[in-house]
């Protein structure tokens, strides 16, 4: 939901995804659950990620191309995002690459799109444990939080890399790959998989 090309949101992780579905069922609408590929590209010395850019393709819903870049926001988390449709996410795929964008990291994750009052919610089953996105203007995801009983001290504005990152160092997984098959190889189990 993001307009004139922005993205504000926050995200909870969450350990009672039905509990938070049923709430949100009462005023919301499922629009639907999908397995979510992510490719998200970048040089090898990370150019992308140290200037704050974000560049990915994704499977899921329908085949996307994103260019993120952040936004100064402490109390939320903004980007600048363009998105459109493609219809051959390999050949974009390889474009990407041919352009230098040669590092590849890999994440997959199920969601579940929900539309709620004038926010989307997205519930985020990972490798590392189900997360709670709410993205809309500031306002209203602060309303949303507090109707469906997530305390806004508890939000989180990392993104789901920058989780990863300090997950697979906390649980010794080498992978920069956030992957159930990364995940697979270790004794964690509270991705729900």
């Amino acid at each position: 939901m993001a307009s004139n090309n922005r993205e504000i949101e926050i995200k909870f992780k969450i350990q009672n995804p039905q509990q938070i579905r049923e709430k949100i069922s009462k005023e919301g609408k499922l629009v639907g659950k999908a397995f979510e590929k992510t490719i998200r590209f970048d040089t090898q010395t990370k150019s992308l990620e140290s200037s704050g850019k974000f560049l990915r393709v994704r499977s899921g819903f329908s085949n996307t191309i994103t260019f993120k870049r952040k936004v100064e926001n402490k109390e939320f988390r903004e980007r600048e995002e363009l998105e459109l449709e493609i219809s051959d996410l390999e050949k974009m795929r390889q474009i990407i690459k041919n352009l230098g964008f040669d590092k590849e990291l890999i994440m997959d994750k199920y969601r579940e799109k929900w539309n709620f009052k004038d926010v989307e919610i997205v519930i985020d089953t990972l490798p590392m444990g189900t997360y709670i996105e709410i993205e809309g203007n500031e306002q209203s995801i602060k309303e949303t939080a507090k109707t469906i009983g997530l305390n806004l001290e508890n939000k989180i504005l990392e993104t789901y890399w920058e989780i990863w990152k300090d997950f697979a160092k906390e649980n010794k997984i080498q992978s920069e790959n956030i992957t159930f098959e990364a995940i697979k190889k270790t004794n964690y189990k509270d991705a729900g998989t």
